[in-house]
């Protein structure tokens, strides 16, 4: 017997566990599917990739994006003494690869702090929009079409001061060879910063019910149906479209427990691992070797809320 299929058996009893209704029990065996068997489901994979290149194509306006004043004017800072907690002049003349680089929100921020950039996602029309976003930064600037999971492949070898990843890692079809590849290309003395849905953020229940809303918003027959789906679930406020769409369009959306990440990491060399901000989201910052030099010189203070993203909720 394959281990696919052992693994599908497994899935099923833990589907029909806690539930006699045929219609929950089915939508629990696909959700199992979709968030825990790694690039087995290609439909699943090609499906979340659609619906990002839907995303940067025809939603590239909203909150917490470069088309929003507040934001753009203080990403950088966002970066340095928000999310990453690093001193602003350490970025300069920094090699960063930013991993799943969308329209290029934060890759400017990057290029505001005087980094070289490399800037990846799979998506062609988000690399072509993060392109655009960062025409007047006189830094070095590269960017590729790529899987996380091709990095190693797709990418001229090299070591990053910082592998930055913000919400990408938990819609990879394979999140375990996509996470070997980022760390794979994190300098000696580097840095790994990752965002990454957190499981307090929702219970199984609350995510199972979400999760139907996902199915029912990807059979919808048209993008206009689509459209007023995400318009009423965001109360009829424009600017909330794009990030609604992150929740209902993708169907793999895993969430993590930050004990996970934290040992996974450790087993990938990286001595010191770290939430920088405490939500129940995962915001971690992670460094392969010489942290007590990098307390000392560039290390800033946690920040507690609020936070930058409390703005929009």
């Amino acid at each position: 017997m394959s281990l696919q299929m052992i693994s599908l058996r497994k899935l099923a009893r833990r589907a029909i566990q806690g539930s006699n209704d045929e219609t929950d029990v089915i939508y629990r065996l696909l959700y199992e599917m979709v968030h825990d068997l790694d690039g087995s489901l290609d439909f699943a994979v090609r499906q979340t990739e659609r619906a990002f290149s839907t995303q940067w194509s025809n939603l590239p306006s909203g909150q917490a994006l470069l088309s929003d004043t507040w934001f753009r004017d203080n990403v950088d800072m966002i970066l340095s003494r928000e999310e990453i907690q690093v001193a602003p002049e350490w970025f300069k003349g920094k090699w960063i690869l930013d991993a799943g680089c969308g329209n290029g929100r934060w890759a400017y921020g990057f290029a505001k702090l005087g980094a070289n950039i490399v800037a990846v996602d799979v998506n062609e029309s988000a690399v072509h929009a993060a392109k655009e976003a960062l025409r007047k930064f006189e830094v070095e600037k590269h960017f590729r079409v790529s899987r996380l999971e091709d990095l190693g492949r797709d990418l001229p070898r090299r070591e990053y001061d910082l592998v930055f990843c913000w919400g990408v890692l938990h819609h990879c079809g394979n999140f375990s060879k996509a996470l070997s590849s980022l760390t794979e290309l994190v300098g000696r003395q580097g840095m790994l910063y990752l965002y990454l849905y957190g499981r307090k953020s929702l219970n199984y229940e609350q995510d199972m019910l979400l999760f139907k809303k996902r199915i029912l918003f990807n059979t919808l027959p048209d993008d206009d149906s689509r459209y007023e789906f995400l318009l009423r679930e965001a109360h009829n406020n424009v600017s909330k479209v794009h990030n609604l769409h992150d929740l209902y369009a993708p169907l793999i959306n895993r969430r993590f427990q930050f004990d996970y990440i934290r040992e996974l990491l450790k087993t990938k060399g990286f001595g010191d691992v770290t939430r920088t901000i405490e939500d129940t989201e995962l915001f971690v910052r992670a460094i392969k070797s010489g942290s007590e030099e990098f307390y000392r010189i560039w290390a800033l203070p946690k920040k507690g809320p609020p936070y930058w993203f409390h703005r929009y909720r």
